[in-house]
């Protein structure tokens, strides 16, 4: 029997020293594949336990909440849908079992905290049905589907933009940095109500709200899911274009160059009002997978 799906490469570069907040998967016998960006943590407190490197042995934990929801998230993805899942079943179900693992794990009652104390994160998952793609999103994690020897883009643009042009903005008043953190704490304080933004976290209802695409297979096809870090070679960089990212990431080896590519623009922490990012450096992945 042939896979569902074969894996061709992956990156995962944190921004920092340590593991960072993205992660992903895949199952080729299943045809499933994902890409988790854990929301930076904005909250007063924190909820699990955190890693502490200590001399004789390290305490087991986690170096933020958003790796410690990564995480989790990622694991529960490695157990595929049922044949006659719908994309937004299967997801209700995975939010469903987080929360549960979070209300087992956190080192404090969860039930009365505040939204923006809640670990979240963007995320895309892919599976294969027969000659059909199914991606189902919630948030700013993207793909590029090549298929027929043509690109199609998976995800929500838009969003993205409008993201990096509110921190210019933002960067621009006398609050600056702390001011766009401020301002994102009352933003996630909104997350998966009614009028605003719809994520992964600890909200089964979040799943109705995925942004579901299938598309429909001609022949070999490559597909490159990838986190909004990641994604920066494009928006706001504009290192690439969609089909140009595309036809690079295909290349053999083409991932560590292009992550290389990703780190050297982010140099210089000046540059960061006039792109719109809060973040001069930010927690890049992406995985290539193949169907012929």
């Amino acid at each position: 029997m042939q896979p569902g799906l074969t894996f061709i490469d992956a990156v995962n570069v944190p921004s920092g020293s340590g593991a960072g907040d993205d992660r992903y998967g895949f199952d080729e016998g299943a045809g499933t594949a994902w890409v988790v960006d854990g929301a930076t943590d904005v909250g007063t407190a924190r909820l699990f336990p955190e890693f502490l490197a200590e001399a004789d042995a390290p305490i087991l934990g986690w170096e933020s909440d958003a790796a410690w929801y990564a995480d989790r998230l990622s694991e529960r993805f490695t157990r595929p849908p049922q044949p006659q899942d719908s994309a937004q079943n299967y997801l209700e179900r995975v939010i469903t079992d987080v929360a549960a693992r979070a209300q087992a794990e956190a080192v404090r009652p969860i039930e009365n905290e505040s939204r923006h104390n809640l670990p979240s994160a963007g995320g895309i998952w892919l599976r294969r049905i027969e000659d059909t793609l199914e991606f189902a999103a919630l948030g700013d994690c993207i793909a590029i589907v090549r298929t027929g020897g043509q690109n199609q883009f998976v995800g929500q643009l838009d969003l993205i933009k409008a993201e990096h042009a509110l921190n210019r903005k933002q960067l621009a008043e006398p609050a600056g940095k702390a001011g766009g953190y401020a301002s994102a704490r009352e933003t996630r304080n909104r997350m998966n109500t009614e009028g605003a933004h719809w994520v992964f976290s600890l909200h089964p209802e979040a799943a109705s709200r995925a942004d579901v695409t299938q598309i429909r297979m001609r022949g070999e096809t490559q597909i490159f899911l990838m986190s909004d870090g990641f994604f920066r070679l494009v928006e706001p960089y504009g290192l690439y274009d969609i089909d140009t990212l595309m036809t690079r990431a295909i290349e053999d080896d083409a991932l560590p160059a292009l992550t290389a590519q990703l780190r050297a623009a982010e140099q210089n922490p000046e540059d960061d009002a006039r792109i719109g990012r809060l973040k001069t450096s930010d927690d890049a992945c992406a995985v290539l997978v193949e169907i012929s």
